[in-house]
């Protein structure tokens, strides 16, 4: 079995690449105990933790309360969505922005150092990077992407939008969200407006009428273009989810499924993460049954 990794910076981020692997691909949330999951994540056998599990241990004696009631720092994974027919999985981790580096590059060395263990359940592994282009744009995105992961990866230098590059350890490929299919800025919101638009129309019409008229110069919903569509998408679905936040509106209970399955973003997206180019090598692991 093989695995893709896909980074994200946020926790909308996280959910839309469910929705869209579900939509447009048809895998499915995989929804068991962390020591089920196929190895190195769940369970190693031999050992008393996967990965993921390791990664989650914490001293409580150490931390105060108030860190206690919050989840452990970014890198975190977030869910496992599985794509049965292709065998394949993938494993969706949250970093909450493009500055984490370093924290990514430890994950995925910890993830490398498993597999050289011995025979696990995955074999092989890709990893996806996921980013809003912003106002930076698209290859400013792309800049620091390589300059943040080309001493882990090797050479980046044909890193592109939804271009997968072979690197030693595995293939790495970034998806820059941006304005399709010519514009060179621009953030997940500027797709979410259309579904939101068609999921829930006269209720979108009133927030953006709301938002746009109330809003004053000096405000956060004026500072930036996406500020101001996360606003409007989430004033529109407090009628059908009051008080939810935005990753509620875009999870399953929000934005009905039909949507993205006509969503160009989650197309494209789906397409990409699908078309890894996986080359097994004569001495590379063969799959193994799960024992974990």
């Amino acid at each position: 079995m093989k695995a893709v990794l896909v980074i994200c910076e946020g926790r909308h981020d996280i959910i839309f690449v469910q929705r869209s692997l579900g939509a447009v691909a048809g895998c499915k949330w995989l929804d068991q105990p962390i020591g089920e999951l196929p190895s190195p994540f769940g369970r190693v056998p031999g050992q008393s933790a996967g990965l993921i599990a390791r990664r989650l241990e914490r001293n409580p004696d150490a931390l105060t309360l108030r860190a206690v009631a919050y989840p452990p720092l970014p890198p975190q994974f977030e869910s496992a969505i599985e794509d049965k027919g292709a065998q394949i999985l993938y494993v969706l981790v949250r970093t909450n922005g493009k500055q984490q580096a370093d924290a990514v590059v430890d994950l995925l060395q910890e993830l490398d150092d498993a597999l050289e263990v011995g025979p696990m359940k995955i074999s092989h592994y890709a990893t996806a990077f996921l980013f809003d282009a912003n106002d930076e744009g698209l290859a400013a995105t792309l800049a620091t992407f390589r300059n943040g992961y080309g001493e882990h990866f090797g050479d980046l230098s044909t890193a592109d939008h939804a271009v997968w590059v072979d690197a030693p350890t595995c293939h790495v490929g970034a998806f820059v969200i941006h304005k399709l299919p010519s514009g060179q800025t621009g953030t997940l919101e500027d797709h979410l407006v259309p579904l939101v638009a068609a999921a829930w129309p006269g209720h979108f019409d009133a927030a953006k009428a709301f938002i746009d008229g109330g809003k004053q110069t000096d405000e956060a919903v004026s500072k930036s273009e996406a500020n101001r569509l996360k606003a409007i998408i989430t004033s529109a679905g407090q009628f059908e989810h009051p008080g939810a936040p935005l990753s509620t509106l875009v999870a399953r209970e929000g934005i009905p499924e039909a949507h993205f399955k006509e969503c160009e973003l989650s197309k494209e997206l789906v397409r990409f993460l699908q078309a890894v180019p996986w080359q097994e090598s004569s001495d590379a692991p063969a799959d193994v049954p799960n024992s974990a």
